[in-house]
């Protein structure tokens, strides 16, 4: 487990400025002293305490690529910023999302801001109210490995031909340029190479995952892509917390073999089905239908003490699912997901589902 000190008088001077920060962490180009300065980041957190007004994160659940600590702070209901302290980064992408109930969270804002850097998180209930919540995140801007690109959308409502999102908070490891349509009401494809290059199949070894962002009750899903008339197209679908669809910005990854394990299930049949998976501890995980919407993903031989795991609906249906909890066990890596349906939050059959973990 990691143990880190903070000092009073620093606790005190984030907890003042945490109202302030989330416009100096709103994605924007870092300047130029800092992206020459910065190499690299990525760092993940588990927020366990959802009515502390400020604590570090000791459970050994969060990372940090810098060393430093991370520290969460609530300055409002349902209001939190995530300090990775002294790991500013230029650009990359953030996600978020609740941790063990039925609530919904976004990613207000993320960035650089007083050397340290932040992720702002906003936690709702299905009913579209603030609520406080655990939850994950994670921030990163590496551009290492094959098949890796993410993006944020900053435009809702993309012209007829296309929004290209910022470059600084975009990447695309197959080189080719990103570009975000609009089809109807809560409704994107997304044109990304990285993922393009893994289609039609490779990328059920990956992960998909898309979070909506700003600072209103919003949930956004990756279509099923075997569904998209287009297979070199992601199709992202937004909902509102009453199930409807809604234009929104929000951020998106795709990876393959870049986390420690990731796996898509096909949950349409009487039994689970692996559509894809990778472990890199070596061998195929299995799942197990616990109740309904209810699921355990068992990675053997990649069990650690730590680690951030992450979960993601892709069906038809507004949808979502979170992660209930992660833990090691004889050696195993088991991860258990619940998901909901999009109007009222109650326990609902998924119909592919995409967990990722990274150790």
């Amino acid at each position: 487990m990691r143990r880190h000190t903070l000092l009073t008088a620093a606790l005190v001077l984030a907890l003042a400025s945490a109202s302030t920060a989330a416009a100096s962490a709103s994605p924007a180009p870092a300047t130029d002293d800092l992206a020459a300065a910065v190499a690299p980041v990525e760092g993940y957190v588990w927020a366990w305490q959802p009515a502390n007004p400020g604590y570090i994160a000791a459970t050994g659940y969060e990372y940090s690529s810098t060393g430093g600590a991370v520290q969460v702070l609530r300055p409002a209901v349902g209001t939190y910023q995530v300090r990775f302290l002294g790991m500013a980064g230029a650009g990359g992408v953030a996600h978020a999302g609740a941790y063990g109930t039925n609530h919904l969270c976004t990613v207000s804002s993320y960035g650089p801001s007083l050397g340290d850097e932040v992720v702002n998180v906003r936690c709702f209930t299905t009913a579209g109210a603030a609520v406080d919540t655990r939850f994950v995140a994670h921030v990163t801007n590496r551009k290492d490995g094959t098949s890796r690109g993410y993006l944020w959308n900053d435009d809702p409502t993309p012209p007829a031909a296309g929004h290209t999102p910022p470059a600084a908070w975009s990447y695309d490891s197959a080189g080719q340029p990103i570009v975000v349509y609009r089809s109807a009401v809560g409704r994107y494809q997304v044109q990304l190479g990285a993922f393009a290059q893994d289609s039609p199949a490779l990328w059920a070894s990956g992960q998909l995952r898309a979070t909506a962002y700003g600072s209103s009750a919003r949930h956004c899903q990756v279509l099923d892509p075997d569904l998209v008339a287009d297979p070199d197209l992601i199709e992202v679908h937004c909902h509102d917390d009453t199930g409807f669809n809604v234009d929104t910005r929000f951020t998106l990854t795709y990876s393959r073999k870049v986390l420690s394990a990731s796996a898509t299930v096909d949950l349409t049949g009487a039994l689970p089905v692996l559509d894809g998976w990778s472990n890199t501890a070596g061998g195929a995980p299995t799942v197990a239908e616990l109740g309904v919407g209810d699921y355990l993903v068992s990675f053997p031989n990649a069990a650690v003490p730590r680690g951030h795991a992450t979960a993601a609906i892709m069906g038809t249906p507004p949808m979502f699912c979170t992660v209930q909890a992660w833990w090691p066990d004889a050696g195993v890596e088991r991860i258990r997901v619940r998901c909901y349906d999009g109007n009222v939050g109650i326990p609902t059959p998924a119909v592919l589902l995409n967990v990722g973990f990274i150790a």
